[in-house]
Parts: C-alpha cells; sequence; structure tokens
C-alpha cells in the first residue's frame, strides 16, 4: 500500500481528493477483511502504507509490515521470503483495489488451483493479475505490472511451471481509472454508503470524511 492521501492519483479527474482517501481505504478494508475471513488463509499481512492501513490491518486481524523500498515485485520478494520462513505452504497475492471480492470467491480461487505450483487471477481485462496463489516450494518470481498476466503465464510455461488461470468477476475488478468507477457504480449502486458505513464500522471514521463532496463520482 501507498500513503492513503498518495493512493488512486489516476481516480484524480474523476474523484475529489476525500472521495479518494474513502476509496482506497475502503477497499482496503474490503480485501482484508474479504482475506481474513477466507477458510484456510491463516495470515494477512499488509506491507505499506500509513497510519491508517496501520490501523485498519489492528481492528481487522492482520498484521502489517513497513514498505521494504524494493517496489511492488521486490516487495512480493519479501513477503513470500517471510512467509517460506513463517510455515505457511502457499503465498497469496492480492491488491488492496478490489471492491466486490468476497470470502467465496476467494475461496474458490484458492480451490480451483490448489494441487497446481501457480494459480493466476486476470483482471477483467486480461492485462494485470488481481491474484497469485503460488506454493513456496515453488521458484516463481512475481512480474506485477503493465501486462503482468500474460507475462505470468508466459513465465510458467517456458519453465515448465503447472499452472491453473482463474477468472472471476469478483476479483476481476479493480479500481484505475474513471472508466473502472463508471462500471462499478452500475455494478453495485450504493457502493459509497456501502464503503463509508464499512469504515465506522471499523473505526476508521477519524480517516473518512463526513461528508465527501460526490461531483463526478456518480
Amino acid at each position: 500500500m501507498k500513503p492513503i492521501a498518495e493512493s488512486k492519483t489516476r481516480l484524480a479527474p474523476a474523484l475529489s481528493d476525500d472521495l479518494r482517501v474513502i476509496v482506497s481505504l475502503g477497499m482496503l478494508v474490503r480485501v482484508v477483511a474479504a482475506a481474513t475471513d477466507t477458510v484456510g488463509v491463516e495470515d494477512v499481512v499488509v506491507y505499506g502504507g500509513d497510519e491508517a492501513v496501520c490501523l485498519a490491518c489492528q481492528r481487522l486481524g492482520a498484521g502489517w509490515r513497513p514498505d521494504p523500498g524494493l517496489g511492488l515485485n521486490g516487495c512480493m520478494r519479501v513477503g513470500f521470503s517471510d512467509a517460506r520462513e513463517e510455515g505457511p505452504t502457499h503465498g497469496l497475492f492480492l491488491p488492496a483495489d478490489l471492491p466486490l471480492i468476497t470470502p467465496d470467491e476467494l475461496s474458490v480461487f484458492i480451490s480451483a488451483g490448489i494441487d497446481e505450483p501457480v494459480t493466476i487471477a486476470p483482471d477483467l481485462a486480461e492485462d494485470g493479475t488481481n491474484a497469485l496463489l503460488i506454493a513456496l516450494t515453488t521458484t516463481f518470481p512475481t512480474l506485477l505490472g503493465e501486462a503482468s498476466f500474460g507475462k505470468h503465464v508466459k513465465q510458467a510455461e517456458q519453465h515448465g511451471v503447472g499452472h491453473v488461470v482463474h477468472r472471476s468477476d469478483g476479483i476481476g475488478l479493480d479500481i484505475d481509472t474513471g472508466a473502472d468507477l463508471e462500471r462499478l457504480m452500475d455494478l453495485a449502486p450504493g457502493f459509497w454508503d456501502d464503503l463509508q458505513l464499512e469504515l465506522r464500522e471499523a473505526g476508521l471514521e477519524a480517516f473518512a470524511p463526513v461528508n465527501p463532496v460526490k461531483e463526478g463520482a456518480e
């Protein structure tokens, strides 16, 4: 995670700063809550962020560690190395901007590839990677970033690593642009009210503006 105020800057043309805070922190809460509520997930750890991110982790029963300062793929290398030393059999990557993720969707994703070394969930455009499940006995460096889905599939094929591609609407929608936000509004018209309620329930209302201006968000 980036500090909340620095998150989702590509949404600035569509959202006020207040709404970017709500959407960034609210989606993090949803992803962490879904992961912690998924059967079989032993530990959830968020890397990076700020006071709001750290507090969200505490309130939701997740761990928090500072950003190692190595970029996203370097952070994943550190995270999976930490997991390997701590005993789990698999490492799971999830970005913090999946507003429709649920424990059920995550359970199906894990079950789909638990017997293979690598499971890959693309975004809806089949460009990025929105979830990765990697057996920690497998050497499979993450290639997160532009066109990462194709890169991950190609890497698995080139190195003979068994893999499963799992497509999911709930995992596939991530929010980077105004067009992504418009799609989300069509699928979840009550998104803003629901998100503010979830932030209050998580005890994070101090970080969420009470009456954000929603011009450009509808």
